[in-house]
């Protein structure tokens, strides 16, 4: 099925290139990013806050690997981080540990307090991450703190939080006897709380965070640290009293590359990264050349569209294949093979429903998309990109996002699939032409300038539905083109 021009939509390869240029930091967007592009140490905690835009990994980068681990901290510093984020707990023997959590168990299993259980037990578990990166991810033994200030001292500017917040007066005597420079040290705690003033006595510099619950008392509490914090919920109106404080301002968590540059558009100066290799790079012209499924590992970049445990897709490493759940619309940003370059690209995947049931099943992938924001599909947010349409009644459509009403470029029928049969998709730019293959259908779009791949997303379209589940995604890009 062929359609007239439809005239430019979405993002131009012109203008994804100028996108990926105004980006802050150029680095490479592979699964596993090196540490050529790291970048230069830091002296001291008022060197790094004193920069335009800098970078702390919240949790050693928890998006990348096993949160508060001995593991993460030092991935993170491979791969360039200036400073790391270090939550704290004091165990029942008085040993501090690094653990968010005040129980262990969303990491470790185990339904008991920190401040309960000794350094005896502690030693003995592991933080099993599987659940948010992948079921190959490496189970990691509970980091002490002791053993990491002495790893890291003079490798980062450390943010550390006594995260009961009782015990600050026994942990700020800790770090100013360790190994660590209180100078290159940030005392971290909630703008409400305690602890401060006797951190900066120690020589620390201190970051007070606001959550939603204390907004209103940025400007009461502000002037008490050397930085402050906002959380990622803040709109823009606190954002802005934030910055009027003329303190750094730091955000969490930052997991998006589009929520970078909103977020230093707005003035803030610090991103406290849960994804760290991930949003100090860009788009590359040539990025990873297929999904990673394989590896049992979430690849750097791809991530839901809503940032929770339990709605992380899940990984099939033996076949290949991730599978987005059934019981809402779903959206899974696949950063990682977000492509900078290239006027003429193929895009291939498969797709396939375990479970058709009679209801018509609806899915797809969304391209040509400027941003690493979650694409959605026939909502009024959506003003950019494509999406393609599949569905299990034997029909494939191609659609130029316009909020609610997305413009329907072209329908074609194709063979319904069979309960539990995959069916091959190869979508494909060529000379601003669009043409999809679905089995020996095919459906064309004349959009007259080349669109740039930009971000894909996979996307599962019917609330309630059935699972729907991908594999063998891989992608060519003409970089000459």
């Amino acid at each position: 099925m062929e359609i007239g021009t439809a005239g430019q939509h979405g993002v131009s390869r012109r203008t994804f290139l100028g996108l990926a240029a105004s980006t802050f930091v150029l680095a490479g967007c592979s699964r596993e990013l090196v540490a050529k592009n790291a970048a230069p140490k830091v002296a001291s905690a008022a060197d790094l806050l004193g920069q335009d835009l800098f970078y702390i990994a919240h949790r050693g980068s928890g998006d990348n690997w096993t949160e508060h681990t001995m593991a993460a901290y030092r991935q993170a510093l491979a791969h360039g981080a200036q400073a790391i984020e270090i939550s704290v707990h004091r165990s029942k023997d008085g040993q501090f540990i690094c653990h968010h959590d005040t129980s262990l168990q969303r990491l470790c299993g185990v339904p008991q307090l920190i401040s309960e259980t000794g350094w005896d037990q502690l030693e003995g578990l592991h933080n099993d991450a599987r659940q948010w990166l992948g079921p190959n991810a490496a189970l990691e033994p509970i980091a002490l703190l002791d053993t990491v200030l002495d790893e890291l001292a003079g490798q980062a500017v450390l943010f550390i939080e006594d995260k009961s917040g009782q015990h600050a007066a026994e942990l700020i005597e800790k770090i100013a006897a360790s190994r660590v420079p209180v100078e290159s040290t940030v005392w971290k705690q909630p703008a409400t709380g305690t602890g401060a003033e006797l951190a900066a006595a120690a020589g620390m510099k201190t970051w007070g965070y606001f959550a939603p619950e204390n907004f209103a008392e940025i400007e009461k509490l502000a002037s008490g640290f050397d930085a402050i914090g906002i959380h990622d919920s803040a709109d823009p109106g606190t954002i802005e009293r934030a910055v009027a404080s003329g303190l750094p301002v730091i955000c969490w968590e930052v997991h998006r590359r589009s929520q970078r540059d909103f977020l230093a558009r707005q003035g803030v100066r610090g991103m406290m990264c849960s994804n760290l290799p991930y949003v100090t790079s860009s788009p590359q012209a040539v990025p990873m050349a297929a999904d990673g499924f394989s590896s049992g590992l979430r690849s750097t970049g791809d991530l839901p569209d809503v940032l929770t445990w339990k709605a992380q897709p899940q990984i099939a490493a033996a076949e290949g294949l991730l599978t987005l759940g059934e019981s809402r619309k779903a959206a899974y940003v696949l950063g990682s093979m977000a492509s900078a370059g290239g006027g003429n690209w193929r895009l291939k995947a498969q797709i396939r429903w375990p479970q058709r049931g009679e209801q018509n099943q609806i899915a797809g992938m969304a391209f040509g998309l400027p941003t690493d924001e979650p694409y959605r599909a026939f909502e009024n947010s959506q003003a950019e990109g494509f999406h393609l349409q599949l569905e299990s009644r034997g029909e494939v459509s191609l659609w130029r996002a316009a909020g609610k009403s997305p413009q329907n470029l072209g329908r074609a029928a194709f063979s319904a699939p069979v309960e539990g049969g995959w069916t091959a998709i190869e979508l494909s730019m060529t000379d601003g032409r669009i043409l999809v293959q679905c089995g020996g259908d095919a459906l064309a779009a004349q959009l007259g300038e080349s669109v740039a791949l930009g971000y894909v997303n996979l996307l599962n379209l019917i609330p309630g539905g059935h699972r729907v589940d991908f594999r063998k995604v891989s992608l060519e890009v003409d970089a000459s083109a």
